[in-house]
């Protein structure tokens, strides 16, 4: 089997593009992952930097994305708006060792975000 090598980069500033370079395994891998997070708020695909060295990738979709908010690397004194309060990693607990990611076949075990009625998504 070939080793499912994917590079992810974000934009380096406003209006730069993000990109996503893999080859077909990983590519495939990622889609699995998305059509999992669809489909259960989080999916998770096994891949390798270019160097080999393994990593997981997680995707997730949280009920409502509305105070959900990126840290930036070095980030000092940040702004941002009195709703953006939950970071990435805080979504679901996603450094939580004891906790198995979710697969298509177990939905993921998600409490709502603190999240207002009106951008609350339709029941």
């Amino acid at each position: 089997m070939d080793t499912p090598i994917l590079h992810l980069i974000g934009p380096c500033r406003d209006g730069s593009p993000a990109m996503i370079a893999g080859d077909v395994v990983a590519l495939t891998r990622l889609r699995a992952a998305i059509d999992a997070a669809i489909a259960n708020s989080i999916g998770m695909a096994e891949l390798f930097s270019s160097d080999y060295e393994p990593y997981d990738l997680l995707v997730v979709a949280p009920p409502n994305m509305w105070n959900v908010c990126t840290v930036y690397a070095g980030e000092i004194n940040p702004v941002r708006s009195q709703r953006e309060t939950v970071t990435l990693t805080q979504l679901w607990n996603l450094h939580n060792k004891r906790q198995h990611y979710a697969t298509a076949n177990q939905p993921c075990e998600a409490s709502r975000l603190d999240v207002p009625a009106e951008h609350q998504p339709a029941a």
